[in-house]
C-alpha cells in the first residue's frame, strides 16, 4: 500500500504492528484492546525519553483530529498538539516524542492521546491489527 508518511513513521508503524501482534499472542487470555496496546507502546516510548527544556507555544487554529477534551482548550494548546502529531507523521514517533517533551505534561499527554488515535486508525486501515 502506498504511503504519504516519512520512512521513520513507516518503520514505527511496522514496529507497533509487530508489538501488538506479539503482545496479543503472548497473552491471549488478557482482555486488553489492541488500541490500549498501541497507547501503552507509545506511552513507553514517551517515558523512555529524557525531558527537555520548555519552549514558547504558538497560537493557531485547531483541526478536528483532536480528542474531545481538547476542543475547549486554548488555540495555542490545540495548535501545539496538532504540530507535534504532524511532526510524528513526517519525522517519526521517536523524534516527535523528543520534541513533545519540551512542552508541558498536559501537552505531552494530549499528544499521546491524539497520536495513539491516529496511529491506531492507520494500523487498522492497513489491516495490521
Amino acid at each position: 500500500m502506498p504511503s504519504n508518511f516519512d520512512s521513520a513513521l513507516e518503520q514505527d508503524i511496522i514496529r507497533l504492528s509487530n508489538e501488538v501482534k506479539q503482545r496479543v499472542e503472548s497473552a491471549p487470555e488478557q482482555e486488553i484492546s489492541r488500541r490500549e496496546i498501541v497507547k501503552s507502546a507509545i506511552g513507553s516510548q514517551i517515558l523512555s525519553h529524557q525531558p527537555a527544556q520548555a519552549v514558547p507555544q504558538d497560537p493557531g487554529q485547531p483541526s478536528p483530529m483532536l480528542p474531545q477534551y481538547l476542543q475547549e482548550e486554548s488555540p495555542e494548546v490545540r495548535l501545539k498538539v496538532e504540530e507535534l502529531v504532524d511532526f510524528a507523521f513526517h519525522k517519526g514517533i521517536d523524534a516527535s516524542i523528543s520534541e513533545a517533551k519540551k512542552y508541558s505534561p498536559f501537552i505531552l499527554d494530549a499528544f499521546h492521546d491524539t497520536l495513539t488515535t491516529k496511529i491506531y486508525e492507520e494500523l487498522k486501515s492497513r489491516n495490521l491489527l
